[in-house]
């Protein structure tokens, strides 16, 4: 099985639209994922060997996303959007981005891109329509213009070009775009679809206007509080929360950064950590069992 993990360093996760600052707060009703909607259209496409359709919502978002064991999809609300998770992978990968239109305009996008400290000014782009075969939803590529978009043409006849426009728009490997729905032209949703079919139906991609509430499965927390970690001890608590959780680092980085904080105290001593972290439920059995649930750690932003 073949499928695009690309991953290009954009800042992105540090660049949200209309809410880059904002922090997801641990809710206080940890609850698992409603059940699947079956009343839902059903997904164009089969699922890839080994793999699963399921439903994923959060963030205004609703979409069908595959999972096995090791890799899925989760929504991002400090995105806001929706990333790739895998295990032994030090940070998600963005592959759906949500941008607020000012103006109700495609160009608004781009006005935020570049007033952004990621964008190289000298890469000068303007959106182009694209054929959308979902009625309801206008799509645009991203493409470069002017003496940029000569240098660009002169690099794909010698090499593969993977993104143009800061990696927001298309080369001569993969594809991206953005798109517009109809019901929601306030709107913009920025789609990484790489070089083969994606983990995610990107033909049932639609708003919703759920509100996140419980504590949910589908999504990506970005929490601040106290880390410990001993014998016996995997503990996470969100500040302002009066629950304790028992932490599973898929990253493969926290030890090493929780002992260049503690100075090697594996000793339960606490320390402060801001993570990206996935809620995996609650635990029947082991020492998480005794923690009010267990959270997944996708990615280490901070230990100190």
């Amino acid at each position: 099985m073949k499928t695009s993990v690309l991953c290009f360093t954009l800042g992105l996760c540090a660049c949200a639209a209309g809410n880059a600052d904002e922090q997801t707060s641990a809710p206080t009703n940890p609850e698992r994922s409603t059940p699947v909607d079956t009343t839902w259209q059903a997904p164009s496409r089969p699922a890839y060997e080994g793999f699963q359709w399921d439903t994923l919502s959060g963030a205004g978002l609703k979409l069908w996303a595959q999972a096995n064991e090791n890799i899925r999809l989760l929504i991002d609300p400090s995105l806001p959007g929706i990333v790739q998770v895998r295990d032994g992978d030090p940070s998600p990968c963005l592959k759906v981005r949500i941008f607020d239109l000012e103006n109700n305009r495609i160009d608004d996008v781009l006005r935020y891109l570049e007033n952004t400290p990621q964008w190289d000014k000298e890469q000068t782009c303007r959106f182009q329509p694209i054929e959308s075969k979902r009625p309801g939803v206008r799509r645009y590529h991203l493409v470069p213009t002017g003496e940029y978009a000569r240098q660009v043409k002169r690099q794909i006849e010698q090499s593969p070009v993977p993104s143009t426009c800061n990696g927001w728009g298309t080369g001569n490997s993969g594809q991206r775009y953005f798109e517009i729905h109809e019901n929601r032209p306030d709107k913009a949703l920025f789609v990484e679809i790489g070089q083969d079919a994606p983990l995610f139906d990107e033909n049932c991609l639609a708003f919703t206007a759920h509100a996140d509430s419980a504590l949910s499965t589908d999504l990506l927390y970005t929490l601040t509080g106290e880390v410990r970690i001993g014998h016996e001890v995997r503990s996470f608590r969100p500040d302002g929360s009066p629950e304790e959780f028992w932490i599973v680092d898929k990253t493969g980085t926290l030890i090493a950064r929780y002992d260049r904080a503690t100075q090697g105290q594996k000793n339960g001593k606490p320390a402060r950590a801001t993570l990206k972290v996935e809620y995996n439920g609650k635990w029947d059995e082991g020492f998480a069992a005794e923690y009010d649930g267990v959270f997944l750690v996708r990615e280490v932003l901070s230990v100190e």
